[in-house]
């Protein structure tokens, strides 16, 4: 091993110059100040964040009083809708007697009870006449 290897080998073991030291407080300084702008900084956000979600959470209880008051006047509205309505349904109804009704129109047709009596008949059944048998 030559002699300038050895003094290599040993001023890397040695402690450091009083210019080394103050260049490393400078740089640790630096970052230092660098970290407490950051700091700062998101502080600055964190409280810019908390007062938006405070603008939001009075907008959401503004709104939710405005949909409850929509809410009550549209229960209003549908109970005097509903009173309206029955007094027009009162008002427009139809009173006709069977015998009275105009059954002219192949739509509008009286019904008549429909014979079930050949179904019986082959299937070998009755009218039931007693309402426990049923099961």
């Amino acid at each position: 091993m030559s002699i300038t290897q050895d003094l290599r080998t040993r001023a890397k073991h040695r402690g450091k110059t009083p210019w080394q030291l103050v260049q490393t407080i400078g740089r640790l300084e630096r970052q230092a100040d660098v970290r407490e702008c950051e700091l700062v900084g998101l502080a600055t956000r964190v409280s810019e964040l908390y007062a938006e979600r405070n603008q939001l959470e009075q907008q959401l209880d503004e709104a939710g009083i405005e949909l409850s008051g929509a809410r009550e006047d549209l229960r209003q509205a549908r109970e005097e809708l509903a009173a309206y309505r029955a007094a027009e349904a009162n008002a427009t109804r139809v009173d006709v007697p069977p015998m009275v009704r105009d059954t002219s129109d192949p739509a509008d047709q009286a019904t008549a009870p429909i014979d079930v009596r050949p179904l019986w008949e082959a299937l070998g059944v009755g009218p039931v006449t007693d309402p426990g048998r049923i099961r």
